[in-house]
């Protein structure tokens, strides 16, 4: 195959306990990363232990004193991928998932156009039930959820067209400097499906955790506002996406 029809991607991926879903991404992004980065927040669930049994993995710590802040997972994720010669980086949290039926034809299309920003285009997938078979892909499990302005995060960029990428909290909106004039190029178009709601139970626990864990910094600046609504959050959540469409063909 000549250079022209091949494609490096890396894949920079923050974690704080998730154990139940690590297995999913991982099993989804060593498909077609060269290279996984994982930045620990001091997890102490059994996160790292299942993620040590896959390969190219690296991983980091950030230290955060033991607190959900936002600021810092942000600068981490304005910085983590800086150096990498790859020819596209994605930066994202654990239940995002960058997808395409022919994604990998799709990116090397990209690289061919030299698109620096694929549009990314945002849904967030739902499920009554956790899928629990990590020998299926999570996207063979769950196919339905909603379009969602909300998600579409530019999660998949050229790390050697951009200086810096400007993340803002939560990653939903950047402000990237280029080395070149450059935008967002809607040529290639990708999903992003992002796994959030999947579960009541699931969430309900993983939303607990984050706001006994949220630093006084994030509640002051109204960083991750759902965690802090509790339950009724969650429940309008899954109340709101009753009328969810098959995504996934």
């Amino acid at each position: 195959m000549s250079p022209n029809n091949t494609i490096t991607v890396e894949l920079y991926l923050l974690c704080f306990n998730e154990e139940k879903m690590i297995r999913h991404t991982l099993n989804y992004y060593s498909k077609f990363c060269s290279k996984i980065t994982i930045i620990d927040n001091q997890s102490t669930d059994e996160s790292m232990r299942l993620a040590s049994t896959y390969k190219n993995l690296v991983f980091k710590c950030l230290d955060s004193g033991n607190e959900f802040v936002e600021d810092k997972l942000t600068a981490s994720k304005n910085n983590c991928w800086k150096g990498s010669t790859a020819d596209y980086v994605i930066v994202c949290d654990m239940d995002e998932f960058l997808y395409d039926e022919n994604l990998e034809e799709k990116l090397v299309q990209a690289k061919q156009q030299n698109i620096i920003l694929p549009a990314v285009i945002g849904y967030n997938m739902m499920s009554h039930e956790f899928p629990a078979d990590y020998k299926k892909g999570i996207t063979e499990q769950v196919k339905h959820g909603v379009r969602s302005e909300r998600f579409d995060k530019q999660i998949i960029f050229d790390p050697k067209k951009i200086k810096e990428i400007n993340y803002r909290p939560g990653a939903h909106l950047c402000n990237p400097v280029f080395y070149e004039n450059s935008n967002v190029d809607s040529r290639i178009e990708l999903k992003l499906l992002h796994y959030k709601y999947l579960g009541k139970d699931y969430v309900y626990k993983k939303h607990k955790v984050y706001v006994n864990r949220m630093s006084e910094i994030s509640r002051k600046k109204k960083h991750g506002y759902e965690y802090l609504e509790g339950e009724a959050h969650v429940d309008y959540m899954f109340e709101s996406a009753k009328s969810v469409k098959r995504i996934i063909k």
